[in-house]
């Protein structure tokens, strides 16, 4: 085999090779960028899902904190109407002082329990009847009983206070949902 044979054959072997390589980096370019194209699809749907908890997790705080503000608003506008319910009792707490009360005067007294009562606070029109029910009891008046009385024994200890407005105070949590199902309101 002479020199050009010889080189003949190394330059066919060397473009073999090299046509062996270039192909081989071809298959390898192919496969990195398959490769990379699979990583960056995955890191796509990763950084979507990801994406979608953190809305997720977002609409639900907004959801509960709507709520809650709404719960607030609510509860404020039921306080709001038990306070005006309230005022608007207290207002007419004066119209039981009608043709019957005398007969309410006597069972609140009657309601007192068994004691020498030596202090009675009645509204200024009731003095006669208080004083006519506790004969040996000092009778005060005061403007600010609507109705009712209140009475002292022994020496203050013992007192009970069942005025109109009292006996409104200590029934009002039982009265309120009433009158809330009345003015069919659900504020």
């Amino acid at each position: 085999m002479g020199t050009g044979e010889l080189l003949a054959a190394l330059r066919s072997t060397g473009e073999k090779k090299a046509g062996d390589i270039r192909r081989e980096a071809e298959a390898t370019a192919d496969r990195l960028r398959e490769e990379a194209a699979d990583r960056l699809a995955l890191l796509q749907e990763e950084s979507r899902q990801e994406a979608e908890r953190r809305v997720a997790t977002q609409r639900e705080a907004l959801c509960a904190e709507g709520e809650r503000k709404a719960r607030q608003i609510r509860l404020a506008a039921q306080e709001q109407l038990a306070r005006r319910l309230y005022d608007v009792a207290r207002r007419l707490l004066p119209r039981l002082r009608g043709d019957g009360y005398p007969e309410i005067f006597r069972r609140l007294a009657a309601e007192l329990p068994p004691a020498q009562w030596e202090k009675v606070r009645v509204n200024p029109a009731d003095e006669g009847l208080a004083a006519s029910l506790f004969p040996g009891a000092r009778i005060t008046t005061d403007v600010a009983v609507c109705g009712g009385l209140e009475a002292l024994a022994g020496e203050g200890r013992l007192r009970v206070d069942n005025t109109l407005e009292k006996r409104l105070e200590r029934g009002w949590p039982e009265l309120l949902p009433l009158l809330i199902e009345e003015t069919g309101s659900d504020a």
